[in-house]
């Protein structure tokens, strides 16, 4: 008779993971209002030691720097009154963003503070790329400048790589989970799947033997005498057990050799298998409206 519990214990564990991977999911979407705000601080401290070194530079051990401005999520500006060499601009403002554990990737303005005119700039790509100092030699003669600092968007805020982790472990749990049910119930619906004996002409199935070659079945130790056609659909029925056929392939299956398929012939046979089998509960030859039969062991 076909198993058809499955592994229930299964089931709970498919639905924990699967609440912890749409947690998973749910925290991945969430902004790491801690890591954002600790970033903050690292630019905030970066771009004033760029800034105390540009002066220490420009020889000013005494003006105070501005406090650092955020613009907008990713864009910082570092206000100097007096004018600094720009040429040490981008290595300063590099090894800042590295001691404070700033690897994104940014571009730099430098505008005047009365219009906001850009004088220079460049991308920290340009530099790290060759370590030339992207319209570098020049003057200026600004009295005040303002540095703006703008970190790419895919960049900022840094993400936790534990949150990867711990979503990619979720899915492979889950998954195998999944596979594990799936699998399991496969193995139960085919070991229910009657096998040929080493004669290849017994199959067993539920409480019935069916000897192909001497046309006899047995029900529950009963033995029931078959025609020639009776035992090649009922053989048929058992190595195909528990899919939809239709009564084309049936028929074509059986009864191709005649030369003639006639539909009535099937429904007739299905029924006197049905009126053999019907002590056995556990074998049924169900209908399947519009397409055919289903064995079902």
């Amino acid at each position: 008779m076909m198993v058809k519990k499955i592994q229930l214990w299964l089931i709970p564990t498919s639905l924990v993971l699967l609440a912890i991977l749409i947690l998973s999911a749910v925290w991945w979407q969430e902004p790491d209002s801690k890591n954002t705000v600790l970033q903050a601080v690292r630019v905030n401290l970066a771009l004033r030691k760029t800034g105390d070194r540009l002066l220490d530079l420009a020889g000013d051990r005494t003006s105070t720097i501005a406090p650092v401005r955020r613009i907008d999520e990713h864009t910082w500006l570092l206000r100097l009154e007096r004018a600094f060499n720009y040429d040490s601009l981008p290595r300063i403002l590099h090894q800042s963003l590295l001691q404070h554990g700033i690897s994104n990737e940014y571009n730099v303005s430098v505008l005047r503070c009365s219009d906001d005119e850009l004088i220079l700039g460049y991308t920290a790509s340009d530099y790290q790329l060759d370590k030339v100092v992207p319209c570098g030699g020049r003057e200026i003669d600004v009295a005040c400048l303002n540095i703006q600092v703008n970190f790419l968007e895919k960049n900022i805020p840094a993400t936790n790589p534990w949150k990867t982790r711990f979503l990619l472990l979720s899915g492979l749990l889950f998954a195998a989970a999944l596979g594990s049910l799936f699998y399991r119930r496969k193995s139960n619906v085919e070991s229910t799947i009657p096998m040929a004996t080493e004669t290849n002409t017994d199959l067993h199935f539920g409480q019935c033997s069916l000897d192909l070659g001497n046309q006899k079945l047995w029900v529950k130790g009963q033995l029931k005498n078959l025609t020639f056609r009776e035992a090649k659909l009922l053989n048929y029925l058992i190595q195909n057990a528990n899919q939809v056929l239709d009564r084309e392939r049936i028929l074509e299956a059986i009864w191709h050799d005649e030369g003639m398929l006639v539909g009535r012939s099937l429904d007739v046979f299905v029924s006197r298998l049905r009126k053999l089998l019907q002590e056995d509960e556990g074998i049924r030859i169900v209908s399947v409206h519009g397409v055919g039969y289903r064995f079902e062991v």
